[in-house]
């Protein structure tokens, strides 16, 4: 029986490890020119844009202070464990790192309104156990007469624990089933509202 689950894990394992293309992909996800990734082509996720109606109500650089954060985010992995030829003993040996941080804004126009920064945002996955994960990126913010236009480029994406397996950190957002991109979106989409909600707040106090 045991033996039957663990193939069952590992078969739904290898079906999440597919190349094939994510069929149902959001209209505002951009992706690249179709590149080779271990014997096939695939394309990654160049920008996903999010924009809301009307003209923004609050200071833009204000908000991305508010909302957004470019923490440091920690790795781990314990691929160095191993067990004792002769006690059987398990021995583990980690890895923790910690990679990013930094300050939020890079460029704000005064004038314009026009906002550059660099953010992560932390969220969890998974089907069976959801697991911790980490997108980064950087954010654009360009208000316009009527509507606002936040736009998320240079994505990469990390699983903070890896287990046995050796943490390689952060990659290039793919776009085929098991690559996790609707996960990260959804992580950059709830980034975008809050972006958007202080941009059209009618106050920043408290209530």
């Amino acid at each position: 029986m045991k033996t039957s689950v663990f193939l069952l894990l590992g078969a739904a394992m290898l079906a999440g490890c597919t190349n094939a293309p994510i069929s149902n992909l959001p209209s505002n996800v951009t992706l690249t020119k179709p590149q080779p990734h271990y014997g096939s082509k695939v394309q990654m996720v160049e920008a996903v844009t999010f924009e809301r109606a009307g003209k923004v109500k609050q200071n833009p650089s204000t908000c991305v202070s508010l909302t957004v954060e470019n923490s440091e985010v920690t790795l781990s992995d314990s691929a160095g464990s191993f067990v004792g030829p002769v006690t059987g003993t398990y021995y583990s040996r980690g890895s923790i790192r910690t990679v990013g941080g930094g300050s939020v804004l890079r460029y704000a126009d005064i004038k314009s309104g026009v906002v550059i920064a660099r953010g992560v945002t932390e969220y969890r996955s998974g089907p069976l156990i959801p697991l911790a994960q980490a997108v980064r990126y950087r954010l654009s913010v360009t208000p316009l007469e009527d509507k606002t236009v936040l736009q998320f480029k240079d994505i990469e994406q990390a699983q903070k624990s890896t287990g046995v397996v050796k943490n390689t950190g952060f990659g290039p957002l793919g776009s085929w089933i098991g690559a996790g991109t609707m996960a990260a979106y959804e992580a950059m989409k709830g980034q975008s509202d809050k972006v958007f909600d202080c941009l059209y707040a009618d106050s920043l106090l408290d209530d």
